[in-house]
């Protein structure tokens, strides 16, 4: 069950036992003649793609090296983040530095050191910044964390599965929802189904999303109106419950992991999500990596979209290591560490400085070729919408996802899924 099921409120007895279940992974540097210089901590979370985390590590023990100091790294899972930074932010104390997914930094903002410098600095030497990044963190004109890298969210295939539909890759690219839905009855009825992710996971916005955005419909405006009752929210709706039924019922229940272990089954045929899948696949040397494709997600009345997710690092303001964190993050930033990291995920992290588009790591790989850069519309989860601490709480309730799982499932028909979404944003909004 996710920590914001049904919208409630925890009690202080389920916080802290939540808070005691995290598992974090601790790196931790020691020696005689660092033992009194200050330790910077740093708190990430645990990546998709084995081979990032001991990358981080390192380039972390190098800094901490050459600055003649101690430094940690905590992983924990994705999913317990926003647990954990209110817990840090309660206790005032923690981490030097941690990782502020999406708008969390705007949750977040009063706590946060100004990065104003650090990201001018970055900006000039490797710049300039991606668009998209900029918006998460830059809060009333100032730059309150810095974007490490983003990810995003193509459709990952089963070449062999489409192949028996009489399907290639460049087929299956050509697709819009209209097409989809065609083809997924037919994989459906050869035992080899389409995964579209509706559940109450944070996974679920890269599956949604670009779908009712094809569709002309959003849940908040530029202007921070909130628009999700519109024609255009109820046609995407109505799209999702006629393809539901050609999807795995289980899809309901999936984690974080729920469609790639779908793909790497060999009985998925198509689902939404970063090159994890392929990458994990290739480095266990599994075979279905060799059946592996990514191709854009299909294209609605109004567009194609693709969602991303930035991964930003900030620093306390209660930090007793403030300049040290700057440091840090600077030489993580830095070439021939950024480049190296990017590399070690496997093309999974995308660069949000533009220096770093020059990398090679998507043209060397078949399978990553249409991953970065996007053709299509590539957009933060719940764009246009301006980060806000409410649009982050928006975010972390799940309230689109939920919209969607209550229509497809017949809970409450279309247009009282609408109603029941807008209440909900409404209510988060005026908080």
């Amino acid at each position: 069950m996710n920590i914001f099921d049904d919208m409630r409120v925890m009690d202080r007895r389920e916080f802290l036992w939540k808070m005691g279940t995290v598992a974090v992974s601790t790196f931790l540097f020691k020696g005689t003649s660092r033992a009194a210089a200050p330790t910077v901590s740093m708190l990430e979370w645990q990546h998709f793609v084995p081979t990032r985390d001991p990358e981080l590590k390192r380039q972390v023990a190098a800094w901490a090296k050459s600055r003649g100091v101690n430094a940690k790294v905590d992983f924990i899972d994705l999913r317990r983040m926003p647990a954990v930074l209110a817990a840090e932010v309660e206790a005032r104390k923690g981490h030097d530095i941690a990782n502020f997914f999406n708008f969390s930094a705007a949750l977040h903002k009063q706590n946060l050191v100004d990065m104003d410098d650090v990201a001018e600095e970055l900006g000039g030497k490797y710049g300039p910044w991606l668009q998209g990044a900029v918006d998460c963190v830059k809060l009333d004109g100032r730059w309150k964390a810095i974007p490490m890298n983003y990810q995003s969210l193509l459709a990952n295939i089963n070449v062999d599965n489409w192949k028996k539909i009489g399907m290639s890759t460049e087929d299956v690219m050509k697709l819009n929802w209209d097409g989809l839905l065609e083809k997924a009855k037919e994989l459906h009825k050869i035992g080899h189904p389409i995964g579209l992710v509706i559940a109450e996971d944070f996974d679920s916005y890269s599956s949604i999303y670009p779908l009712l955005l094809s569709f002309g419909g959003k849940p908040i405006d530029e202007n921070n109106k909130i628009v999700i009752d519109s024609p255009q929210t109820r046609q995407a709706l109505e799209y999702a419950r006629e393809l539901f039924p050609y999807m795995p019922r289980e899809m309901l229940g999936w984690d974080g992991g729920g469609n790639n272990r779908f793909i790497l089954s060999g009985v998925g045929s198509w689902t939404p999500n970063p090159p994890s899948i392929w990458a994990v696949a290739k480095l266990k040397k599994l075979h279905i990596a060799e059946k592996i494709d990514h191709v854009p997600m299909p294209a609605g009345p109004a567009g194609r979209f693709r969602g991303a997710d930035f991964n930003n690092l900030g620093i306390w303001k209660f930090s007793p290591n403030i300049e040290l964190a700057k440091d840090l993050i600077k030489f993580l930033m830095s070439k021939g560490q950024l480049d190296k990291h990017l590399e070690a995920a496997m093309g999974y992290n995308q660069p949000t400085l533009a220096a770093y588009d020059k990398l090679t790591i998507w043209k060397d790989q078949k399978a990553l070729r249409y991953y970065h850069p996007p053709v299509e519309t590539t957009i933060h989860q719940l764009w246009p919408a301006k980060p806000s601490p409410a649009l982050q709480i928006s975010y972390n309730l799940l309230v689109l996802p939920i919209m969607f799982i209550k229509a497809v499932t017949n809970r409450l028909s279309i247009n009282d899924s609408v109603k029941w979404a807008e209440k909900q944003f409404k209510r988060i909004y005026t908080i």
